[in-house]
């Protein structure tokens, strides 16, 4: 009996690679699914993968390279219309007789969210649910340790960590650990079946503790510095390019930012989803932190302060990106009335640990907060 046949979605990406390589590590049949040839692409054909070019949003495509699958990862393009790559590759994999959809999520996903890509990733989970013969396993992580570690130069140059994050605290994964709950998922998708899993670091750590890790990973002191959303908004404006941070990317991020604030990222964690499915300890901040200090963005070289303090100097003169201006001109839909996932009652209601996190603030007297995430009163959507 031969064993299974997976396809994985937006293979060289961060969690597409990890995925892929770890399929194959295990000696899965694996095919991944890219948008071009490129080195990354050569890498894991090197590796042992079969390389298809597939548009994710033209569905003939699609559906040829799930041809003689029988397990897919669906790895959501960051785009206006994930939800329609979402929808034909939920037709495809039905058509196809697909056994099991393993699909990239969120923990922030809810339809009343501000931001499209989170609203569009709760629609997308729904279809995927409704697939009557195919197994699907949800993998929602929350606020990535990658997130963060683009940071890393700006700590590594003028050991600061500059992020506006509150009292907020996270348990960050891993691109790797992600992976793992994915790969474990593929490999017994009728154990999981019908599960969403939130991967996450094994420790909350406050922005604080982020940056002391940060800094021993790099051997210097780094201090975290709460600066303004707007502020933080015009430094991913200024470096879009290395961020790969187009405006629909900076529309959505700015909506994230605040439910660090408000504590969204601890509630429930850290969670032990990794060791459950994967059957290994999830690896720490400090750990991960070491790997990307390798890098050489993270050097302390002439030229690398010479364009960090070019950058400075752009973001002081820099506005925000006229967000919401560039919603109205896409035609992105708003809920009538926006939430952040940290202040709904319809997210808490879906996920048992925030419902109880709920409970534990209004018997301890704590005010739950009302945030108004309209265009005009919502100080995260301002438009600069």
């Amino acid at each position: 009996m031969t064993g299974p046949r997976v396809l994985v979605t937006a293979a060289t990406g961060k969690i597409g690679t990890a995925v892929t390589t770890q399929l194959l590590e295990r000696g899965v049949t694996t095919r991944a699914l890219v948008h071009r040839e490129d080195s990354r692409s050569a890498r894991l054909r090197s590796a042992g993968a079969e390389v298809v070019v597939a548009d994710m949003f033209d569905y003939q495509q699609v559906e040829a390279a799930m041809h003689g699958v029988d397990r897919v990862f669906f790895n959501p393009p960051y785009h206006p219309h994930a939800l329609d790559s979402a929808v034909g590759f939920a037709v495809a994999a039905r058509r196809s007789g697909i056994e099991a959809v393993v699909a990239l999520g969120q923990w922030l996903a809810s339809p009343e969210h501000p931001s499209q890509l989170t609203r569009q990733l709760w629609l997308a989970d729904k279809v995927f649910e409704l697939l009557p013969d195919t197994a699907h396993i949800a993998v929602d992580p929350g606020f990535f340790a990658d997130n963060y570690l683009k940071l890393l130069p700006m700590a590594a140059l003028f050991g600061v960590f500059p992020i506006p994050a509150g009292l907020g605290r996270n348990a960050p994964p891993s691109n790797e650990d992600i992976a793992r709950v994915a790969v474990g998922s593929l490999l017994a998708p009728h154990r999981h079946d019908g599960k969403a899993y939130r991967p996450t670091g094994p420790t909350l750590l406050s922005a604080t503790e982020i940056a002391a890790a940060m800094g021993e990973a790099l051997g210097r002191q780094v201090r975290h510095v709460e600066i303004p959303v707007s502020m933080f908004m015009r430094a991913v404006r200024v470096d879009a390019k290395r961020l790969k941070a187009d405006m629909f990317f900076q529309s959505s991020l700015r909506h994230y930012v605040p439910e660090h604030t408000m504590g969204t990222w601890e509630i429930g964690g850290p969670t032990t989803h990794v060791r459950d499915v994967a059957g290994a300890d999830p690896e720490d901040f400090l750990t991960i932190a070491r790997r990307y200090a390798s890098e050489p963005e993270a050097a302390r070289t002439v030229g690398n302060y010479a364009r960090a303090f070019a950058d400075t100097v752009r973001m002081m003169v820099t506005p925000m990106n006229r967000l919401d201006r560039f919603d109205r001109l896409q035609q992105h839909p708003q809920p009538a009335r926006p939430r952040y996932s940290g202040e709904s009652a319809f997210w808490r209601s879906e996920h048992p640990a925030a419902a109880e996190a709920r409970i534990t603030d209004q018997t301890a007297g704590v005010p739950v907060r009302s945030h108004d995430c309209s265009n005009d009163s919502n100080p995260t959507n301002q438009s600069l």
